[in-house]
């Protein structure tokens, strides 16, 4: 898992996780309180619905759009809309696993959830974060430092 977690406080703007999204290069943004206990996820998609929630329903039926190119401006209406909703209305139950969980019970969880990265707390703090490929390395660095070779 990463320990340096880019994480958002739950009344932040949807404008300014965008930006923290955009300018970390990260997906999953996971949404503590004041005391940093994890209340919420927020991802890419969460954040494009809210800023654009026609684009995603034509996300999914794509082969009637000619040119895509006048969809990725934002209009002032929708700025001025994302800068005026917080994180906590638009953001997701939150989702994570203790510390100490096994990585094949992680991984079950991401999979149950279609998640691409999962929260990590300890006592509820979010203390890291830990994607697909963190796991699967974790996976072989065991099984290889198990091996007889």
């Amino acid at each position: 898992m990463k320990t340096s977690v880019v994480s958002i406080h739950q009344d932040a703007t949807l404008l300014e996780a965008a930006k923290l999204l955009a300018a970390k290069r990260v997906g999953t943004l996971p949404v503590t309180d004041a005391e940093g206990a994890l209340v919420g996820l927020t991802t890419m998609r969460g954040l494009v619905k809210g800023f654009l929630p026609d684009f995603v329903s034509l996300m999914e039926n794509v082969d009637f759009v000619k040119d895509f190119g006048a969809l990725e401006e934002i209009s002032e209406e929708d700025m001025a809309k994302a800068n005026a909703l917080t994180v906590d209305e638009i953001m997701e139950e939150p989702v994570s696993v203790e510390e100490n969980c096994s990585l094949v019970r992680a991984l079950a969880i991401m999979d149950n959830h279609q998640m691409p990265d999962i929260p990590v707390v300890r006592d509820n703090k979010l203390v890291g974060i830990a994607s697909r490929v963190d796991i699967g390395r974790a996976f072989l660095e065991s099984w290889l430092s198990n091996s007889k070779n």
